[in-house]
C-alpha cells in the first residue's frame, strides 16, 4: 500500500470525523434554539396570565397596587401591551388606563430607549409603542425615523407621528405617502384614515396633482379615503387630459367608490375605450351608479372580445335589474352573439352583483382564464 493511499485515507477518516462533529454541534445548537424558545413561550404565557386581566380591567374593577415589573419581563409586558392596546384602540377607559400602567411600569421608558438599539425589531416594538403611547417629546426622534429609507422603520415612524398630532402630521404624512411607493397600500390608507379625511382631503389632492405620471398610479387609489368634495373634481382635472390606462382605470375607481351619478357620461365616455381593462372598470362603476336604462349602453360590452369586459358588462346588467328575471330574459333573447348570451346567463345563474366578485382585473391577476373568444 503506497503512501500516498494511505494518507488519503486518514484525511477521509478525518474528514468524516470532521463532519459529524459539525452535524452534532448544529443539532445541539437547534435543539438549545428550541429550548430557549419554549422557555420565552412559557414565561410569555404566564406573564399574559398574570396581566392580561390587570390591563383590561384594572382601572375599573381592581383598583390594588401593580405588581412590581422584574427587569427581565419588561420586554415581554411590551409585547403584550402592544397585543392589547391595539386591540382595544375603541375603548377610550381601557387605552387611558394602559397609558397609566406604562408609565408606573416604566416600560414608556423602555420604548424610548429601544428606538436607540440597532435591532430592526426592537426599534420597530419602540416606534409602534410611543404612538400608541402619543409620546410628544420624542416627536422630533420619530420625525427623524420617517424620513430615513429604511422602508420598515420609516412607515412604523410615519404611523406614529401621525398618532401623536393627526393635524402637525398631515404634511409630513402626505409628502412621505408620495416618496415611499412601495408602502403597503393598506397600511398607507389607515394611517391617512387615522388623520382623517377633513385634514389629508386638500394636501394629498395638491402632492397628486404636483406628482409625475409614473406616480399618479399609486397615489389615486388613496383619494378614496378623501372628502368627496375634494376627490371627485381631482379626479375629473385628471380626467380631462390623456392619461395611461393605470391612470384612468384608478380614477374610474375612485367615481364609483363615490358613487355621484353626475359622473354618468364620463363614465359612458370609457365604455369603448381601446383598452380592455379600462372598459371592464368602467363597466363595473356603471353597474354600481347607473340606472335600469344604462343596461342598453352596457349590452354591446357583453360581445366584446375580451372575458373580462363582457363579464363585468353581465354582472353590471344584472345588478340593475337584480329582482326583475323577465326584463333580463328579454335583453337575453334580443342578443344575437352567443358568446353574449352565455356569458349573461353566467351572470344570472350566479346571481351576480357589480363589484362583488372577487375576480382581479388588474394586470398582473388572472387575466388570462377565459380571456379571447
Amino acid at each position: 500500500m503506497s503512501l500516498d493511499f494511505v494518507s488519503i485515507l486518514v484525511a477521509a477518516r478525518w474528514g468524516s470525523v470532521g463532519l459529524m462533529v459539525i452535524v452534532l454541534l448544529m443539532m445541539t445548537y437547534m435543539l438549545c434554539l428550541r429550548a430557549v424558545l419554549l422557555m420565552r413561550e412559557r414565561r410569555y404565557a404566564k406573564l399574559s396570565a398574570r396581566w392580561t386581566p390587570i390591563l383590561l380591567e384594572g382601572g375599573a374593577r381592581n383598583p390594588k397596587p401593580l405588581p412590581t415589573v422584574p427587569p427581565g419581563e419588561r420586554f415581554l409586558l411590551l409585547i403584550l401591551w402592544n397585543t392589547l392596546r391595539e386591540g382595544n384602540e375603541q375603548d377610550a377607559e381601557i387605552c387611558h388606563w394602559m397609558g397609566r400602567v406604562a408609565a408606573v411600569t416604566k416600560i414608556d421608558c423602555l420604548a424610548r430607549r429601544l428606538l436607540r438599539r440597532r435591532g430592526v425589531r426592537k426599534k420597530l416594538l419602540g416606534l409602534v409603542t410611543l404612538g400608541q403611547l402619543r409620546d410628544r417629546p420624542e416627536w422630533p426622534r420619530l420625525c427623524q425615523i420617517a424620513q430615513s429609507g429604511h422602508p420598515l422603520l420609516s412607515l412604523a415612524a410615519t404611523q406614529a407621528i401621525a398618532r401623536i398630532d393627526p393635524a402637525a402630521a398631515t404634511e409630513t404624512v402626505v409628502s412621505l405617502v408620495v416618496r415611499h411607493l412601495n408602502w403597503p397600500a393598506a397600511k398607507v390608507a389607515g394611517i391617512l384614515e387615522d388623520i382623517g379625511p377633513e385634514r389629508v382631503s386638500e394636501p394629498l389632492a395638491r402632492a397628486l396633482l404636483r406628482a409625475p405620471e409614473s406616480h399618479r398610479p399609486g397615489l389615486i387609489p388613496f383619494l378614496a379615503v378623501c372628502n368627496y368634495s375634494t376627490a371627485l373634481p381631482t379626479v375629473r382635472q385628471i380626467l380631462h387630459e390623456p392619461h395611461v390606462d393605470e391612470v384612468i382605470a384608478s380614477c374610474l375607481h375612485v367615481i364609483g367608490k363615490f358613487g355621484d351619478r353626475q359622473d354618468l357620461p364620463l363614465l359612458y365616455r370609457y365604455l369603448t375605450h381601446p383598452r380592455w381593462h379600462v372598459r371592464a372598470v368602467a363597466a363595473g362603476c356603471v353597474g354600481k351608479m347607473g340606472r335600469r336604462a344604462d343596461q342598453e349602453k352596457l349590452a354591446p360590452l357583453l360581445a366584446d372580445r375580451e372575458w373580462w369586459v363582457r363579464y363585468r358588462a353581465a354582472q353590471a346588467i344584472v345588478g340593475l335589474s337584480p329582482r326583475d328575471d323577465q326584463r333580463l330574459r328579454d335583453i337575453q333573447s334580443a342578443l344575437s352573439d352567443r358568446y353574449a348570451r352565455d356569458i349573461l346567463t353566467q351572470a344570472i345563474a350566479e346571481g351576480a352583483r357589480p363589484g362583488q366578485s372577487g375576480t382581479d382585473l388588474s394586470p398582473t391577476g388572472r387575466m388570462r382564464i377565459g380571456a379571447g373568444r
